[in-house]
């Protein structure tokens, strides 16, 4: 089984209007809400590419019961730590003659010492279930800076696989307990090591730097273009299938779920050869992430032809 953790879940909610004006009534012409976060949409895409998985996190309020309802329904375990605040919601607001994307993104619940604690029980409790773990997005207020840290040790305790996608400082912090694996951007990469990624070499040779720190695999996203994945010995440029993608929001994600289905249902400890197969099935899944309007959606049966167009080449 798998298990994904969205410290700082939300409602994704995109409102259609038609020539978007400031300080004017906009009529919305269409709208649509998933249960969103980035550990939700990891949970959405492993369960269609047939894996069982339980999504944790904080949730609370109408817009937390609203997750809750809407993972299930979708096949997803949600097994989450309920709190006194509100779940967020994430406006997303397009305009369709304009062809703009306004994004408005508020807080999220202030988690106290005693949900905090809760979801530490949790962690342990569903991390003895787990054969990978994933933890994903940004963190609540009032939740410590090394949360991941702190979780990822639980779960490593409990002898389950660790997968890290953050930012900022709690990827810096949750970095000190050495994650299995953990999916930087290029950006991201070069704040945390203070070293060049501009280019594939260049990432490649920041990437080792993470991999000194106890980190089996990273998995640096280049967008469009891929991925590089470095291990101890080796390191390899992915490139996704030649696709017109149609939204490109998520797509780390479903890499990300991609890497964590493969190696859930692998019936051996990872080698070399697993882990750059494992990375090939998520460049995979986010190309079919890419040809669909809603984060968090993969057709299955793209994955498994894309996944033979994929070429991983070695650095």
């Amino acid at each position: 089984m798998i298990t994904t953790f969205t410290l700082n879940a939300a409602v994704d909610k995109v409102h259609y209007i038609d020539d978007f004006a400031i300080n004017k009534v906009n009529r919305v012409r269409d709208i649509a809400a998933e249960p969103g976060g980035k550990g939700n949409n990891v949970a959405k895409v492993i369960r269609l590419l047939g894996s069982d998985v339980t999504a944790s996190g904080f949730l609370g309020g109408d817009t937390g019961r609203f997750v809750h309802e809407q993972l299930t329904a979708k096949g997803v375990v949600s097994d989450s730590v309920w709190v006194s605040g509100q779940t967020r919601e994430a406006l997303n607001i397009i305009d369709r003659i304009r062809g703009t994307q306004t994004e408005i993104l508020e807080p999220g619940p202030e988690i106290g010492a005693d949900e905090w604690e809760r979801m530490k029980a949790a962690g342990q409790r569903l991390s003895e279930k787990s054969k990978v773990v994933c933890f994903s997005g940004s963190l609540p207020r009032g939740v410590p800076a090394g949360a991941y840290a702190d979780l990822i040790r639980i779960a490593k305790a409990a002898g389950a696989l660790t997968c890290l996608d953050s930012s900022g400082e709690s990827l810096a912090r949750g970095l000190e307990s050495g994650p299995f694996m953990v999916k930087p951007n290029r950006d991201e990469l070069a704040q945390l090591t203070g070293a060049r990624a501009d280019t594939p070499e260049h990432a490649a040779d920041a990437a080792r730097q993470i991999i000194g720190r106890g980190v089996a695999m990273v998995v640096v996203s280049l967008d469009k273009d891929g991925s590089i994945a470095v291990t101890a010995n080796e390191a390899w440029t992915v490139r996704p299938p030649k696709i017109v993608p149609v939204n490109t929001v998520g797509c780390g994600d479903a890499l990300v779920a991609g890497i964590a289905g493969y190696l859930d249902r692998l019936g051996r400890p990872p080698d070399a050869a697993a882990l750059i197969q494992a990375v090939v099935w998520g460049t995979a899944a986010a190309a079919s992430n890419a040809m669909y309007p809603i984060a968090g959606y993969v057709n299955a049966a793209d994955v498994r032809r894309w996944a033979k167009e994929v070429t991983a080449t070695l650095l």
